[in-house]
């Protein structure tokens, strides 16, 4: 009797510390669409730093948009006066299409390099008092570096 009491007891204090979590926001869950997957390659990885990569070949023109599924504002630091993002390394765009989507277009870039171009952006999510962050990562990689 004192055992089954004792295995309650256990089993309730661990339900109780289980409830007991922080109440941290969570994490921007993103979908990519609109995009040629032939010449970009997508990953969403939420245990990751850059928790969503994105990479192009070096010669390639076109887009690819991003929307936030649990985030219904976003925001990212613009450097251009349109209130864009522009990474001249990368030959890339960032603009906002609406409140929870962004839309990446890619220009041709001269060259990647050996090693590939990289660059990165940060776009905040706000959804009632929930907000957290997602670091973007583009890069650019030659044909042979992608294979």
């Amino acid at each position: 009797m004192n055992r089954i009491l004792l295995i309650a007891a256990v089993i309730i204090s661990a339900l109780s510390f289980a409830s007991c979590s922080d109440d941290a926001p969570s994490q921007l869950i993103w979908e990519f669409a609109n995009y040629d997957n032939k010449e970009i390659t997508a990953v969403y990885a939420p245990d990751y730093v850059n928790q969503v990569q994105i990479v192009a070949k070096p010669d390639y023109s076109g887009n690819i948009t991003l929307k936030c599924t649990n985030y219904t504002s976003l925001s990212f630091k613009a450097n251009n006066a349109d209130g864009s993002f522009k990474s001249i390394s990368t030959g890339c765009t960032v603009t906002k299409v609406n409140d929870n989507t962004l839309k990446i277009s890619f220009s041709p870039i001269e060259d990647a390099g050996a090693e590939g171009v990289y660059d990165t952006f940060y776009v905040e999510g706000i959804s009632g008092k929930n907000m957290n962050s997602t670091n973007i990562s583009i890069g650019r990689i030659s044909n042979e570096k992608q294979n």
